[in-house]
């Protein structure tokens, strides 16, 4: 077991802090009330010091400059969202490649190394005006490496039931919120903005755990809210601006045990370039993406092969929306893992509306990986090049599509492999179906009789 790394902690108190323990202390005082007895603190760590489990640190408004370190069960509330404000005060975002916490020499705004935390109510700001680190991101020197991070390097290493919620995080290098140890978490009502000083860079992040991620915003993030290896996140009408890539659950259920992952009701908008809105990577428990609307995103909705034969993907109604972006993708599937390796991938999609992109769904299949998708009641419409392209790929591919809408598109499926393109029961745009006037056309391998001789009665449009 890793022992807990010394944190030099520089402290400088610029306005009240109140803690209570039962009963309310006089704002009047920068004191503590424990035991019936009264302490004074100078800081917020030294209230935490003083503090018993489960006692509440009121953090009147002001600024603050300290490192924190939540070592005991508590809540830290301050008294107005944006005007109780937490800055570093140790500058080092950048001390190490590839590791969150650096050994213990990260600059960490909020260390939490203990359960049933809870924090609310106030902003913390990495890019302390009073320090100069030289390390610009988003236009601002950040000295924070991580926003609020759970110690994974202290005893027991598993830390429960940490809450955050009314929040803002920003100019911070590498993790705006992150539940690190494997254990629960709710993050609710949340504003994580400029996190991207690194290409590994994540505003809200779980590894290994299970918990909520729910009415967060976030912007300018490399990867905005993603998970890996979770026991069961819910993502849940999120709102996701300028990123890099919106949503995504890597690995889901890896460890074996827990819940399936949901993706519901986000929305995901101006994708950085090449940016992505929502996929799903290697599961190994089902995943279930629905009720999304993503616009103007370089690609829409993507699944990258499969870590078991549970790890079935499902995508349902959501709307992808490219808004003519210039070589957009409105689904993008297939067996690579983006690590060298060819994965079996099964998804499902029902119901979803891709309209506006240069092309509605691409996939691809490489040897000795099968895919195989299964879509029915979706509205495939106005991409310019292509409303499904299968590439040509060494792996096998089965794909089937129906009871949905192909409509003015450049050209309706458009099969590039040896394997049929199951594709009967479509709407084609016109009575007469693929090859008649007005109608979506098809290329290559495509079985498409009979066909719908008019619109899908499920299919969003």
């Amino acid at each position: 077991m890793k022992t807990r790394k010394n944190l030099e902690i520089l402290l400088a108190l610029t306005a009240l802090l109140v803690l209570f323990s039962g009963t309310t202390i006089s704002a009047a005082n920068i004191c503590v009330n424990q035991g019936g007895t009264h302490g004074c603190a100078s800081s917020i760590q030294g209230a935490i010091s003083t503090a018993s489990s489960g006692d509440t640190i009121l953090i009147k408004n002001g600024s603050y400059f300290e490192n924190v370190v939540v070592d005991r069960p508590l809540t830290l509330t301050g008294e107005n969202d944006h005007d109780t404000i937490i800055y570093p005060a140790i500058s080092n975002p950048n001390p190490c490649p590839g590791s969150s916490l650096c050994g213990g020499t990260a600059s960490n705004i909020i260390l939490v190394q203990a359960d049933s935390v809870t924090i609310s109510h106030m902003t913390l700001d990495g890019d302390n005006p009073h320090l100069t680190s030289g390390v610009v991101a988003g236009g601002a020197d950040v000295d924070a490496r991580n926003g609020i991070i759970v110690n994974f390097l202290a005893s027991p290493g598993i830390f429960n039931n940490l809450t955050v919620d009314h929040v803002t995080v920003k100019n911070v290098y590498l993790r705006g919120i992150y539940a690190s140890s494997g254990g629960t978490f709710n993050f609710h009502d949340n504003e994580v903005d400029n996190v991207q000083g690194d290409v590994q860079s994540i505003c809200m992040f779980n590894f290994g755990g299970s918990g909520i991620m729910a009415h967060n915003k976030a912007s300018d993030c490399n990867d905005a809210l993603s998970s890996n290896w979770s026991g069961g996140v819910q993502f849940l009408n999120n709102e996701i601006t300028h990123s890099g890539s919106g949503v995504h659950t890597d690995n889901a259920g890896g460890f074996g045990s827990g819940t399936s992952d949901l993706i519901q009701g986000n929305t995901v908008r101006d994708s950085q370039p090449n940016g992505y809105g929502i996929f799903v990577f290697v599961p190994y428990f089902p995943v279930t993406v629905d009720g999304n609307k993503i616009s103007k995103v370089d690609v829409g909705l993507a699944a990258f092969g499969g870590g078991a034969a549970a790890g079935v993907a499902t995508f349902s109604n959501n709307e992808v929306h490219g808004e003519k972006k210039t070589n957009s993708t409105g689904v993008y599937v297939t067996t690579d893992d983006l690590f060298g390796d060819q994965l079996n991938v099964t998804v499902n999609f029902v119901g979803n509306l891709i309209k506006e992109n240069a092309d509605g769904f691409v996939v691809q299949s490489q040897s000795p990986a099968t895919l195989t998708l299964s879509g029915t009641c979706n509205g495939v419409l106005n991409n310019s090049n292509s409303g499904m392209t299968s590439l040509a790929g060494s792996g096998v591919s089965n794909v089937t599509l129906s009871s949905g809408d192909f409509n003015d598109n450049g050209v309706g499926v458009n099969n590039q492999t040896g394997a049929v393109v199951h594709a009967e029961n479509n709407w084609w745009g016109c009575k007469g179906g693929p090859g008649a006037h007005g109608c979506d056309t098809v290329q290559g391998n495509v079985s498409f009789t009979p066909i719908l001789a008019k619109q899908s009665k499920c299919a969003p449009n």
